[in-house]
């Protein structure tokens, strides 16, 4: 018996010698009795320069309190073991990160006798989750690139499809030149505008608010998209009433807002059909602009995510015209809100606070 209880013992010497995770071997004290050379290795010292050396010198003095904090709860047997991420200083000056696990050792009669510090180093584990990390933020800030991208490329393509289309009218010779002229002339300045927000992004281009009659803005802007939806064979039909409805707007933003909704109401009826435009007096000096369609609808799973930025049912769309328009609308203290059902159509109904000329 004697000789097997022998044979066991030089087996788990063998095999604490020969493992690839560190091993060391701790008095009541703290202080360094054995290790492993695996344990060696990783700290950068030799056995005889680790022997009867505190632990403490090889742990990052943050680290330290917490550690012995675990080896004297211990020894008041709190807890059988710890396992816990430390960082230890190699020889070199460099730091490792480690994962260590803390046993008390017993004799035979069941008292402390000292402590086993198993070590796995997780150096190369760290750096991997580190860059990880650095390539997800990477990842965000190009995501966000491409959505500012998207979002200005978006805004861009109204006016440039109204410009050829214009194009197109005076090569014809038909209609009234300087009208269109004027309003090819006002396309380029808001192009020039977008353009000038991306290359100042560090200096962001403040909004103008001004007292504008939203009808005027409304036909300024069916003027620029008639012809377009002229040849998608949709009729649009205007209520908006003889009194003036002043709001307190930034032009440009609110012709970008109504774009979005005509061109989507026009798209969504590739058959032809009638868009509606009307506006209505609200409750406490709100005006109610309403756009109706006779498209095909959008469904309530849709309905419900319309906003999210890349969410779209459009080939070629970025889901980014209605989460911008909808920001806009707040941001000029109103609010959006679509009706829809499919195959009836959508209404779209922009509400904006009134303002009285007279007082601006």
């Amino acid at each position: 018996m004697t000789n097997g209880k022998s044979l066991c013992g030089d087996l788990m010497v063998q095999t604490i010698e020969r493992a690839p995770i560190g091993t060391a071997f701790l008095n009541l004290e703290g202080y360094i009795i054995h290790a492993n050379p695996a344990a060696c290795i990783m700290a950068g010292y030799e056995l005889d320069e680790l022997a009867e050396r505190p632990l403490h010198d090889l742990i990052h003095p943050e680290d330290v309190p917490i550690v012995y904090s675990h080896l004297t709860d211990l020894l008041k047997e709190e807890h059988y073991s710890y396992q816990i991420e430390l960082r230890l200083l190699h020889k070199l000056g460099h730091v490792l990160w480690a994962s260590s696990t803390l046993f008390a050792v017993k004799d035979d009669e069941g008292k402390n006798n000292g402590f086993v510090l198993y070590l796995i180093d997780l150096t190369v584990q760290k750096r991997a989750d580190r860059f990880a990390a650095e390539m997800m933020i990477q990842s965000d800030k190009l995501s966000m690139a491409g959505q500012l991208a998207a979002g200005i490329a978006h805004e861009i393509r109204n006016p440039m499809t109204s410009i050829k289309g214009f194009v197109q009218l005076l090569r014809s010779d038909t209609g009234s030149k300087k009208k269109y002229l004027d309003i090819i002339s006002s396309e380029i300045e808001r192009i020039e505008l977008i353009l000038g927000e991306l290359l100042l992004l560090a200096k962001p281009q403040g909004v103008k608010y001004e007292s504008k009659d939203i009808r005027r803005l409304l036909e300024q802007v069916i003027t620029l998209l008639n012809s377009q939806a002229i040849l998608n064979n949709v009729e649009i039909i205007t209520r908006f009433g003889s009194k003036p409805a002043f709001v307190k707007c930034d032009e440009n933003q609110m012709k970008q807002v109504f774009i979005n909704f005509i061109k989507n109401a026009v798209e969504s009826m590739p058959n032809g059909g009638k868009l509606t435009i009307y506006l209505e007096k609200g409750e406490a000096d709100r005006v109610h602009i309403c756009f109706v369609d006779e498209g095909c609808g959008i469904p309530e799973a849709i309905l419900s995510r319309m906003g999210e930025p890349f969410y779209t049912t459009k080939e070629k769309g970025t889901g980014l015209g209605f989460m911008i328009s909808k920001k806009m609308i707040e941001d000029h203290d109103g609010r959006v809100v679509v009706f829809s059902k499919p195959d009836e159509g959508t209404t779209i109904k922009v509400t904006l606070p009134l303002v009285h000329k007279e007082n601006d």
